[in-house]
């Protein structure tokens, strides 16, 4: 039996274009990648279901009255894109192989992605 549904957030850096007031409560969202989800035994007949995530895109903060503040994960495309196909099927050969067929059928890809 689940006893409580969690997320944990890695770590992450965003870069702001001005300081925080410490003083203040900050509001951050953000948009992440779901890479792994955990079921640690409590010890008495239940478990948390723990969702592990990672930053992957736009970040927005917002404290106090101020206006929010939008900002962009600091990892690159190609690190999100191996993330994302992680998390269909963590096997490295499985990687390795689409990103072959993409590089050798490029220009459809292009294509493909054009009338999206």
């Amino acid at each position: 039996m689940i006893d409580k549904y969690k997320i944990k957030l890695s770590s992450f850096t965003a870069e702001l274009p001005e300081k925080l007031d410490r003083d203040l409560r900050t509001l951050i969202t953000a948009e992440v990648d779901i890479y792994d989800v955990g079921m640690p035994d409590n010890q008495d007949g239940t478990y948390d279901k723990v969702y592990k995530s990672k930053l992957v895109g736009t970040v927005i903060v917002k404290q106090g009255e101020n206006k929010p503040v939008v900002t962009k994960s600091k990892r690159s495309a190609s690190k999100r894109l191996r993330s994302a196909m992680w998390y269909l099927n963590p096997d490295e050969e499985f990687y390795q192989k689409s990103v072959d067929k993409i590089i050798a059928n490029l220009e459809s890809v292009i294509e493909f992605l054009k009338d999206k």
